[in-house]
Formats: structure tokens, sequence, C-alpha cells
């Protein structure tokens, strides 16, 4: 009988996941903030091999793993291909979220305050959130890869004119 699957668990951040390592045994794979920034520098550093929205090929995600500080990262254990292309995945839908609270929202955000909703602005909010669900957290507290996601990815933010 083949060695079964890890289970799979994550979350809207995507902070850990099971991941199955080559001799059938489950891993924890976890995301600190500094293997998250490793992650996008070397996005950033192998970005002209993309395709159009930084979509790689497998050849990449292998290439990405095996990079010394995700190889031998400060959380959890040694990012796997499919690991890092689906944490990539979840940074690029946070930042599409972010950036539309950012630029389109009509909220002032900011990485320390995020929307910085206090009770004057709480009913605006309510009803941002009921069509944005997943700008919910960020509602007094920003992102901290916003900054660095600008400068790989470009906003979809419209002039105002």
């Amino acid at each position: 009988m083949p060695p079964r699957k890890a289970a799979k668990s994550s979350d809207h951040k995507g902070k850990s996941r099971s991941s199955q390592s080559p001799d059938g045994h489950s891993t924890q794979v976890s995301w600190s903030d500094k293997d998250t920034f490793a992650l996008l520098d070397f996005i950033d550093s192998h970005k002209a091999t993309a395709g159009d929205g930084l979509n790689f090929k497998a050849p990449f995600w292998n290439a990405c793993a095996a990079s010394p500080m995700l190889a031998n990262p400060e959380k959890g254990g040694p990012k796997t291909p499919k690991s890092c292309k689906e944490k990539w995945k979840r940074v690029r839908d946070t930042y599409a979220v972010v950036d539309h609270l950012s630029c389109s929202s009509g909220f002032a955000y900011s990485l320390k305050s995020g929307a910085d909703i206090g009770v004057a602005n709480e009913n605006s909010w309510d009803g941002y959130v009921k069509v944005h669900k997943d700008a919910a957290p960020y509602k007094n507290k920003g992102w901290l890869f916003y900054d660095r996601m600008s400068a790989l990815i470009p906003s979809k933010c419209k002039g105002l004119n």
C-alpha cells in the first residue's frame, strides 16, 4: 500500500501547511516573516524569467526551494517547490486585497494602522467588508509585505481623474 499523503491545513495567510517528505513522512512547512521576505527576494531576483503576472514554471519553484534561505528556513522544515508556489499565490492574493483597500476603497491605508477604522467610519467599514470579506484583517492592522509586493507587482489603482 502506498504511503498516505499528509493532510493539508491552511489559513488565508498561509502560515503553515503540511507536506510530504520524499520518505513519505509528513513535515510541517511554516513561514516566518523572514522566510516570506526570502521568498520575495528570490522572486524579485528572478522576475525576468517569469511570464505575465509573475507566473513561474516548475523549474523556477525547484530552484526557489533549493535556495539557501528557503532550504534552511528560520521556521519550520525546508520549503518545497509546492509550498513556495502556494505561498506565492497566497501572498499575491493578499496583495490584491490590500492594494484595493489602500487605493480604491476610500479608506486611508497605512502599514501601521491598516484602514485605521474608528467610531466615525465603522459603518462605512462594515459595508465595505460585506463586499470585500478578505479585507477584514486589515481594519486596524497593516500588512507587512505590502511595500515589498508593490515593488514586484504594479498597483491596479486607477487615478481619480
